[in-house]
Formats: structure tokens, sequence, C-alpha cells
């Protein structure tokens, strides 16, 4: 019997690692292809459509515990994703394939990511966010998706190779965009069973609850951010790779939280979270610090990339 259900972990474990895979990269090509249809660059769609996709893990966890009214999983998800999205998951991606930035607008958008987090947390100092609040935050990331699009849109079409722009002509808007929702549902489902797979095989080997919790759930609500990435990396679509984990942050931010307060309003105490707060305003910063915006072009590169994983791990460590 536990034979079995170990094999049985096994297989979600390599099924989700499939889904993950073959999801990133259509979630990728799904993206490009309405980039250059309409003429958007690169870097909105990461930071709209791409980020949205792959934070409807954090979306769902926090909808479920706010409705459970388990204000502390809400809260501390979007924290705690936050936070990877940049040490863990950016610092992969950069560690794998150094990442060339459009400074100006990387740290445009980076600032608007931290003001989103300073608006959270003057709400949270409020003992919590509460159902105007989140109608507010709800409202920013309409106004800001709206604002992204519109500036983002192109005059010309990037450039690519021939070869490639035949494929984007090929690849109508309605099958981008059946790919893009395929492609999102094939990243939640493959981190759901990646995780039940290795929630599983860790309980197996005596792994406590908490640990497990800390390391493996926490985890699994970024695995799609960290499929896109990697996958546009691959790609040489470096814009959507590091648009995916800023837009993914906002996301998180003011919708994830502003839909979650807007259905219950998430009561908790500020004061635990303190040291999340401004670990989140660390890593924040810190990406913008590392791209260096004084330059017009900049480089998130392999030693960037180690310095933002090692400062996670320390961060993960701590926590237990």
């Amino acid at each position: 019997m536990i034979l079995s259900g170990t094999i049985w972990a096994v297989i979600k474990l390599l099924a989700g690692f499939i889904l993950l895979f073959f999801g990133g990269d259509w979630l990728v090509d799904g993206g490009v292809a309405l980039a250059r249809r309409f003429r958007i660059s690169p870097l909105v769609i990461g930071m709209t459509i791409v980020a949205f996709g792959t934070s409807a893990p954090e979306l769902l966890v926090s909808m479920i515990s706010a409705i459970k009214g388990s204000a502390g999983i809400a809260m501390g998800n979007v924290l705690g994703s936050n936070i990877a999205n940049i040490g863990l998951i950016l610092g992969l991606t950069a560690m794998l394939c150094p990442i060339p930035t459009q400074n100006r607008k990387v740290s445009a958008n980076g600032l608007i990511m931290i003001l989103a987090s300073l608006l959270v947390l003057v709400f949270s100092l409020n003992n919590g966010i509460g159902r105007t609040e989140g109608l507010m935050l709800f409202a920013g990331i309409v106004i800001f998706t709206v604002i992204s699009i519109k500036l983002g849109r192109t005059g010309n079409e990037p450039q690519s190779d021939i070869q490639d722009q035949q494929q984007v002509r090929e690849m109508s808007v309605a099958v981008a965009l059946l790919l893009i929702v395929l492609s999102c549902a094939m990243l939640a489902f493959g981190a759901d069973f990646m995780v039940d797979g290795a929630t599983t095989l860790a309980k197996s080997i005596g792994v406590s609850d908490k640990v497990i919790g800390l390391t493996i759930v926490a985890l699994g609500t970024s695995l799609p951010e960290l499929a896109a990435s990697i996958a546009a990396a691959l790609k040489k679509e470096i814009d959507i790779s590091i648009g995916n984990i800023i837009g993914s942050n906002i996301f998180n931010l003011m919708c994830v939280l502003g839909v979650s307060a807007s259905i219950r309003p998430i009561p908790f105490d500020y004061m635990p979270y303190r040291t999340d707060f401004i670990i989140m305003f660390a890593f924040s910063a810190g990406l913008i610090l590392l791209i260096q915006p004084w330059k017009a072009q900049g480089k998130l590169g392999r030693i960037s990339g180690i310095i933002m994983f090692v400062a996670y791990a320390l961060y993960a460590w701590s926590l237990f």
C-alpha cells in the first residue's frame, strides 16, 4: 500500500513537471503572438496576461482562505509569493540565462510595485484590509492594466527572424487566446500535482507538516512563474521573463488581496508580518538596484541571480 502510494506520488511529480514545462512554453508563445498581433510591448504582455495567468494559484488560495476566514493564509500567501518571485524565481532564471533589461521601463514598473506594497502596508496598519480598501486595490489593478496596455503599444512590429514572423502570422488571435487559457490551466494543474506528489513523498520519509508547508506548499504557488520565466528566458523573450515577475507581484498585491478583501474583509495583526513586509521591500528595492537604473540598458547577470537566490535561501532558512 505504501509502495503504491509512493509510485503514485512519483507519477504525479512527473505529470506536474510535464504540465509545467509545456504550460510555460505555450503561455510564452501565446503571449508573444498577441504582443505582435496588436503591436504591444512584450514587457507589457509579461506584466499583464502572462503575469495574471501565472498568479492564478495565489488568487485561488487567497480567495478560498478569505472565504474560510483564514486571513493569515491569505496575507502570508501574497507576501511569501512576492518574496519568492524575486529572490527564488528571478534569481534562478538569471543564473540560468542572464537577463538584459530596458532599465527605464523596468524601473518605472518596479516603482509601481513598491508603491503598491506601501499601499497594502498602510491599509494593513489598520488591523487588516477592509472591503472598501479591497475595492480600491482592485480598481488600482484595472487602471494599471489599462494604462500599461495603452502605453505599451508600439508603432512598429518588433524585429524577429523571418521564420518566427511567419509562425506568428499563422497564429490567429483566437488561437493565441486559446493557447494562453489552456497553458494557464496546465500550469495550475501542474503546480497542484507537483505539490501533492512532493507532499506525499515528504510525509513518507517523516518530514513534518510545518516544514512541508513552509517549503513545498509555499513553492507550489510560485511554480507557474518559474516555468513561464525560464521558458521566456530560453526563448530569448527577456522582456516577458522579467515582466512576468514584476506584473505578478503587482497582481498579487492589488488583485489577489483586492478581490479577497472584497469578498470578505481580511482582519489580521500587522506586527507578526512586519519583518516579511520589510523583506519584501528589500527584495523589490534590491531588484531595481541590481539592474543599475541609472543606465539606459542593464542586465541581471548570473552574479545578480546568485545574490537574489542566496538572499532568498537565507530568508527561507530564517523561517525555521
